[in-house]
């Protein structure tokens, strides 16, 4: 491990925490958080902090890889043995949807670019950008690269330009991410361990970690959501099984974000791609990937949500940018089930779960009150997120009428019987 002298805040103010994001092999263990001396890290103190923080997850791997724990976890000089994953090879795509923001394509394309995987596509969507700078950035960051194409979806909305990205790959597999994430080097493997798992998964999300926690409002967001921070892989069918909320499986941002999202390609087509009444840049502004994984799972596939799946994202770094972002969470949510609500096939089965989803809802709300504790932000990112969940019922009826026909009517929820037998279970 190589320490900094020093870790200092953009601004040149030393840093008084560092959090480690501690990994072994291609499995993230966990968090481990250190006190900082005028910014300076101490490599003893490093080490003691995680064997203090993470001691039981790393014996438990180790137990994992047949090798036998230690009395005492010797951190500095113990390797971790690394778990030897069979992994099948996967003919992967990329799928980035892209406007107006350069400088943060550059660094997304960068790690996309760094990934050293033999079956690899990458596909930029360029989703009505006003000059050449995405063009540019695409051309200077990239090069020949004969992997990644650049194509254009005048057509403004992320599911529009999804669906593009869609239907240009020539991968079995398709993976989502966006233009302010940067790819973690075992992405690629997360992806492969995910689909692995059970042969009928076909949606694999993963973990979002914190690119910067400086402000308040990263510190917020990062307390805020389940994915940025959850460390055990799970399997999620459309029967609720232990563990899961009431509304299951209509609460599907516990499945996971947009951000880091995979797919058999082959079912996603099957299920009309994405939903263009939904997603950044419609009336809906939001729920387009929610309502991707619930199909998923009415249609009687499976999700895995997989940690080692590990993108970077950076969050909206001040107060007033996090208002506009939850304002549209909660619009897209609540356009998202108003789709739901709508639908004959599963108005009944969303409304019979309101009593459970109205407990769900509280427990996300002390969630909330819990990050704006822990990070000194204000009430006012709550007040922007329940006024953006009261304006998405209108908000989806109005997307929908400019909603093209034939993928309204491609993206239509289904039902399906499931075996009673059939439960989301947590697995290692």
């Amino acid at each position: 491990m190589v320490l900094a002298d020093q870790l200092r805040t953009a601004s040149g103010v030393p840093f008084a925490q560092a959090r480690f994001l501690v990994t072994a092999g291609d499995t993230p263990l966990g968090f481990a958080t250190v006190e900082l001396d005028e910014g300076r890290l101490d490599r003893d103190l490093v080490f003691a902090a995680i064997a203090e923080q993470l001691g039981p997850s790393i014996e438990a791997y180790i137990a994992s890889c047949g090798a036998s724990g230690s009395d005492r976890l010797d951190l500095a000089h113990q390797p971790l043995p690394r778990q030897a994953d069979v992994l099948p090879p996967l003919s992967i795509a990329v799928v980035v949807a892209t406007r107006d923001r350069p400088e943060q394509l550059r660094r997304c394309l960068a790690s996309l670019r760094a990934l050293e995987y033999e079956f690899l596509e990458v596909v930029v969507v360029d989703n009505g950008s006003r000059d050449d700078a995405t063009e540019r950035a695409f051309a200077e960051t990239v090069g020949g690269d004969r992997r990644f194409r650049l194509v254009a979806e005048p057509r403004q909305g992320l599911s529009r330009a999804q669906n593009r990205g869609l239907q240009e790959v020539r991968a079995d597999f398709v993976a989502f991410t966006d233009d302010d994430v940067r790819v973690d080097d075992r992405w690629i493997n997360g992806i492969r361990r995910g689909f692995a798992r059970r042969a009928d998964v076909a949606c694999v999300t993963g973990l979002v970690v914190s690119a910067t926690l400086e402000s308040a409002a990263e510190r917020y967001f990062d307390a805020r959501v389940w994915w940025s921070a959850h460390f055990e892989p799970r399997i999620f069918e459309a029967q609720p099984g232990p563990g899961d909320a009431g509304g299951h499986p209509y609460t599907a941002g516990l499945f996971g974000t947009g951000a880091n999202m995979s797919f058999r390609v082959e079912v996603l087509r099957a299920l009309g791609g994405f939903d263009e009444a939904l997603g950044t840049g419609s009336p809906s502004a939001g729920g387009s990937d929610l309502d991707a994984f619930v199909r998923i799972l009415l249609s009687g596939h499976a999700l895995a949500y997989e940690p080692s799946a590990l993108v970077w994202h950076e969050h909206r770094a001040s107060e007033e940018d996090l208002e506009r972002q939850l304002y549209t969470y909660g619009k897209g949510l609540a356009s998202y089930l108003t789709k739901f609500v709508l639908s004959p096939r599963t108005g009944p089965a969303v409304l019979i779960r309101v009593p459970r989803g109205i407990w769900h809802a509280v427990r996300l709300g002390r969630r909330s009150a819990a990050a704006r504790s822990q990070s000194g932000i204000g009430s006012g990112v709550s007040r922007a997120e329940l006024r953006g969940f009261l304006a998405g019922p209108a908000a989806y009826l109005r997307a929908r009428r400019d909603q093209d026909p034939e993928n309204r009517r491609l993206v239509r929820p289904s039902q399906v019987s499931v075996p009673s037998s059939s439960v989301a279970r947590p697995y290692r």
